[in-house]
């Protein structure tokens, strides 16, 4: 169940494959659906986004996004997930994530979430997160010890 689509943003040619959504400035995201496209994480996203309600993006403390980062220093911030969330309040946001960082994407009211996402070289895109070992699709609570000790999460790209 992993999205599979890409917003396109300003500075993105879109190709003749692309399949547009209508755009409301900043409260809706123009997207290329792709390989492991998913309705469902897509109409969830958009519909975040157009309500007009507080995000929060909250990086993924893994050996994959901070590999010069000793594990037990990544055990011990993960204590203080609340500290280190990203608001997001406008689709636009999502660009000023941090390049080649995965993180959770939720509305700020929430305690869980199946929705990744990352901002790669100007493109954002929101993936599925499965365990490596079970392929089980993961949530920000459901394996977080997993994630956070290295063992565990895989992220698998797609884009919104």
């Amino acid at each position: 169940m992993p999205a599979a689509f890409r917003p396109i943003n300003a500075n993105t040619s879109a190709m003749d494959t692309t399949e547009h959504q209508p755009i409301d400035g900043t409260r809706r995201l123009d997207v290329e659906r792709l390989q492991h496209y998913d309705p469902d994480v897509e109409q969830r996203v958009q519909g975040w986004l157009g309500s007009g309600q507080l995000l929060v993006w909250i990086p993924i403390l893994s050996q994959e996004n901070f590999p010069g980062v000793p594990q037990q220093i990544l055990q011990s911030v993960d204590q203080y997930q609340d500290a280190v969330r990203w608001p997001i309040r406008h689709a636009k946001d999502l660009l000023q994530l941090p390049n080649g960082i995965t993180g959770w994407l939720m509305p700020a009211t929430a305690s869980d979430t199946d929705v990744a996402c990352g901002a790669w070289d100007g493109e954002v895109y929101i993936l599925g997160v499965k365990d490596r070992r079970t392929g089980k699709l993961q949530t920000l609570l459901g394996e977080r010890a997993d994630l956070v000790s290295g063992d565990g999460g895989d992220v698998e790209q797609s884009t919104v």
